[in-house]
């Protein structure tokens, strides 16, 4: 049975580390450790920094050597559209940290409630929402057929998927209160901080804490183990619902766009994993000489060092402490819709439920198969 445990041993002394970070900022700075506040460049603030650079190349490089007996990743070149998909995210993300630079006012205006930057966001969730509702639907019509309990299991994952990004969607334009006008409950205006109807605001620090570590599993972290795992796990419709690296890529400027929540060890080490797991990626395109993929990754590891420093130094410069979050969630959006359509695109066609590798990673001096966006052999899954 494959257990990673260098991996799971230092996520665990990450967890013991923010306990310990939590302990004293509370009681030598009495100050709460989730409360949003301004960045800070204090000899604390580069001492916390480094703690989080220390422990992110410790759990990238423990996962890295849990799994060195199963082989490298299988990598192949990604399409000129996938590339396209990518660099269109990268050049957005450089226009809006440009826009705060050029103008924070209208940085500010472009994340306000009701704003292009939300329901852009809004809607994006709801596409991935759309295209897991119905590969469910075609699931359930698989598992009606007698395709299998594998097809029931799909149907659900897919169900509960949808289900949740709906939830989601309507919490980001607050359950189209402005839209139609309807007052906020009594109740419910005396604890959200916003006084709006949504759940997210009544803890905003905790609820988008849980809503930005989820987002950072699924869209960055379980494509990179993916890429490792895939060849001795890859079995079955559910290998169908694993990201792919094109949804690490192009979601993966929401790594930079953070300020009020900067502060807390969480943040920080999801920053710098994605840029450790960027290079990691970087390094296995160019070591098969796939220089375009190997130039968009280093470079968007870059960028998020760069983006990221500039929301650190100009912080005093926001309008609101808080307006990169918003940018932030319209790139996570955007890996919640290309995540969605994958999966309904793996299950749509019998020819095409899972989506898996080819079982025996390549020799270095073997043709390759491409490079580093997934690549599919197309197979039946096995009954169940």
């Amino acid at each position: 049975m494959f257990l990673p445990r260098r991996f799971l041993s230092i996520s665990l002394l990450s967890v013991f580390a923010m306990a310990g970070l939590v302990l004293i900022e509370r009681n030598l700075f009495g100050v709460r450790y989730f409360s949003e506040r301004a960045p800070e460049v204090e000899f604390y603030n580069l001492w916390h920094a480094l703690v989080a650079l220390s422990l992110s190349l410790a759990v990238v490089q423990g996962f890295t050597r849990d799994v060195a007996g199963l082989g490298a990743p299988v990598l192949r070149l990604a399409s000129r559209r996938e590339l396209s998909i990518c660099s269109v995210a990268w050049a957005l993300a450089i226009a809006m940290a440009l826009l705060f630079v050029a103008d924070p006012l209208d940085f500010s205006l472009m994340a306000r409630e009701d704003s292009l930057v939300e329901w852009t966001s809004a809607v994006l969730i709801f596409v991935a929402c759309g295209f897991l509702a119905a590969a469910a639907v075609h699931q359930l019509s698989a598992a009606r057929s007698g395709e299998g309990r594998s097809a029931w299991v799909a149907a659900g994952a897919a169900a509960l998927f949808a289900a949740g990004f709906f939830v989601i969607g309507m919490e980001e334009i607050s359950w189209m209160q402005r839209v139609f006008g309807f007052a906020t409950p009594e109740g419910l205006m005396a604890i959200n901080k916003q006084q709006e109807l949504n759940l997210h605001n009544i803890s905003t620090g905790l609820s988008e804490l849980l809503y930005y570590t989820g987002s950072f599993v699924l869209l960055t972290l379980a494509p990179f183990l993916w890429l490792y795992l895939r060849k001795r796990f890859n079995r079955g419709r559910l290998a169908a619902f694993a990201p792919s690296i094109l949804v690490l890529v192009a979601s993966a400027p929401m790594a930079a766009f953070n300020s009020d929540n900067w502060s807390m060890l969480p943040t920080q080490m999801m920053v710098m994993m994605t840029v450790i797991m960027l290079l990691v990626i970087a390094d296995s395109a160019l070591r098969r000489g796939h220089w375009r993929e190997f130039m968009l990754l280093t470079v968007g590891a870059i960028l998020i060092v760069g983006i990221q420093e500039l929301f650190v130094l100009k912080a005093s410069e926001l309008v609101r402490l808080w307006d990169p979050t918003e940018y932030k969630e319209l790139f996570i959006a955007l890996g919640l819709a290309i995540d969605g359509f994958e999966t309904w695109s793996r299950l749509r066609s019998p020819a095409r439920k899972v989506l898996v590798e080819p079982a025996v990673a390549q020799d270095e001096n073997t043709p390759p198969l491409g490079g580093v966006l997934e690549t599919v052999e197309q197979r039946r899954p096995e009954a169940a």
